[in-house]
């Protein structure tokens, strides 16, 4: 059976393809809803009125091979976000975008 070497022009295009795209966003979509119920259950009203989804193309200067890929995630702009995900002093840790993510 021949080897099959794929190129990093290949996956550069694939990556850019309109299904890739649709399916990050699509599982960003899913995410969100279960990540603002969790908030909510929580206490952190803040922090799921916050949430939305961000999508974009990383510039790939971090990659070996420079591929730059397409992302699609559920972000939290308040204020408390860090300390409800991550946990502080005064408030415990939530984990709720990793909760939802289902990890």
């Amino acid at each position: 059976m021949p080897k099959v070497v794929l190129g990093k022009s290949i996956l550069d295009e694939a990556a850019r393809t309109a299904e890739v795209r649709r399916a990050l966003r699509d599982k960003a979509a899913r995410v969100l809803p279960r990540a603002q119920r969790l908030a909510y259950a929580a206490g952190a009203k803040a922090f799921g009125d916050s949430l939305r989804v961000e999508e974009g193309t990383r510039p790939g200067t971090k990659s070996p091979t420079g591929i730059k890929r397409p992302f699609a995630r559920v972000i939290a702009t308040s204020a408390d976000a860090s300390a409800v995900e991550y946990g502080d002093v005064n408030v415990n840790k939530q984990a709720i975008l990793r909760r939802a993510m289902g990890a």
